[in-house]
């Protein structure tokens, strides 16, 4: 129970964090923007499935995340679109945007039906969001001009994406096998799954930190 409010805590401050260094900003580019706007979401939606389903006698959340993960991978698949230089890279962006929400809704309605996990578009998004984020590593990592990576927020951003869903990745693909026969070792691996989320939004708080301008106070001689 701790760590499920503690990771809807580090999301509230992930979000928190996002507004104020926009608001404090010169500049307020159109992806972090978009980013800010998936943090306030995400928080809704976990705030809601944690907090409010069991009191409200409403049942099971699986619902609300299958309908969730649409709206997170796309936005997604337009953050990574809008920051990508490299032409293939921008093409699989473009790609995935198309794609997804046909196949999502193929999975979720024909395959699995909305009431279950559904596995196969947690995947596939997973996989996406890496090779997006390596396709990013690989930009900055090739350009030509210096760039100072801690007060780089797309670097940090695609850090805590590139941890998260390499390491996720196989826990999710496997997590309908392992209720259905080893339901010990899935909430074992649940724990997990809550650590690389806390490490995730701290991760993304620091993205947005790093934005916030800090005013040094001049001393009169």
């Amino acid at each position: 129970m701790f760590l499920k409010y503690a990771y809807i805590v580090f999301i509230g401050l992930a979000f928190i964090t996002s507004l104020a260094a926009l608001y404090r900003a010169s500049e307020r580019p159109a992806h972090l923007r978009l980013f800010s706007v998936l943090l306030g979401l995400t928080f809704v939606v976990e705030c809601f499935a944690a907090l409010l389903f069991k009191p409200l006698h409403w049942g099971s959340n699986v619902p609300l995340y299958n309908s969730f993960m649409l709206v997170e991978f796309m936005a997604y698949a337009w953050y990574y679109h809008m920051i990508l230089k490299t032409g293939w890279a921008r093409q699989l962006a473009r790609l995935f945007l198309f794609l997804f929400p046909p196949f999502w809704a193929w999975v979720v309605f024909w395959v699995f039906g909305i009431l279950h996990w559904n596995s196969y578009v947690v995947v596939a998004g997973s996989v996406f969001t890496i090779f997006v984020s390596a396709a990013y590593y690989y930009e900055i990592f090739t350009r030509q001009a210096d760039i100072n990576l801690l007060d780089t927020p797309e670097f940090w951003i695609a850090t805590g994406l590139l941890i998260f869903y390499a390491c996720n990745l196989p826990y999710i693909g496997m997590l309908n096998y392992l209720v259905k026969n080893y339901m010990p070792l899935a909430k074992t691996f649940l724990v997990i799954l809550k650590i690389l989320n806390i490490l995730m939004y701290s991760i993304f708080t620091y993205a947005f930190i790093c934005r916030i301008p800090i005013k040094k106070s001049s001393s009169s001689s």
